[in-house]
C-alpha cells in the first residue's frame, strides 16, 4: 500500500473532500476539483483498489444517540497461552454493545477497550455484567474521557 504522502495532489484532495463528506458526489468532487467527473471517479475507484479508501461511513453522534460518556478500560488478559487466545478475547469483547473498539496492546496492559454510555451507572453495570464475565480478561482499569478532540489522523485509523 502507497503511503498517504506518496499520492499525487489530485487524490490527496480527493481524499480531503471525501473526508469531510463521505456522502460527496462524484460530480461535485469533480467540479469542486475542476477535474472531469470520469477521472475522479476512477481515481476513486483506484484508491479502493489499493485500499486506500476502504469504505465509506457515517460517524454516528454518541452524545446525540444517548451516549455522551466515552471512556477507555484498560484490560490485562488471564489464562493459559495454549487456552485462550488473545484475539478470540478481543473479538469477544467487541461483540458487546456498548464497545466502540478493542485493542491488543504492548506494556503493562493487554487490551485498551474504547467504550460508551448512558452514565456511570450504565457504564459500571456494562463492566461488571458483561466485561468481567469474558473469559480470559483480568483486572481492569477504567479511564472516563472528559473531551475527546479529532486529530488529522483519525479517519486513517
Amino acid at each position: 500500500m502507497m503511503p498517504y504522502s506518496d499520492l499525487d495532489q489530485k487524490d490527496r484532495s480527493i481524499i480531503e473532500i471525501l473526508r469531510e463528506d463521505a456522502r460527496a458526489s462524484t460530480q461535485a468532487i469533480a467540479d469542486t476539483l475542476g477535474m472531469p467527473r470520469v477521472t475522479v471517479h476512477d481515481r476513486i475507484r483506484r484508491l479502493q483498489d489499493r485500499k486506500i479508501v476502504k469504505r465509506f461511513t457515517v460517524d454516528l453522534g454518541r452524545k446525540e444517540l444517548g451516549l455522551p460518556l466515552h471512556a477507555f478500560i484498560l484490560a490485562n488478559w488471564t489464562g493459559e497461552r495454549k487456552e485462550t487466545d488473545r484475539r478470540k478475547v478481543a473479538q469477544e469483547i467487541c461483540k458487546m454493545p456498548f464497545v466502540a473498539s478493542c485493542h491488543i496492546v504492548t506494556g503493562r496492559w493487554d487490551f485498551i477497550i474504547e467504550v460508551v454510555a448512558r452514565d456511570m451507572s450504565d457504564l459500571g453495570d456494562s463492566i461488571l455484567d458483561n466485561l468481567s464475565e469474558v473469559s480470559g480478561v483480568g483486572h481492569t482499569e477504567t479511564l472516563v474521557s472528559f473531551y475527546d478532540f479529532d486529530g488529522m489522523a483519525d479517519s486513517l485509523t
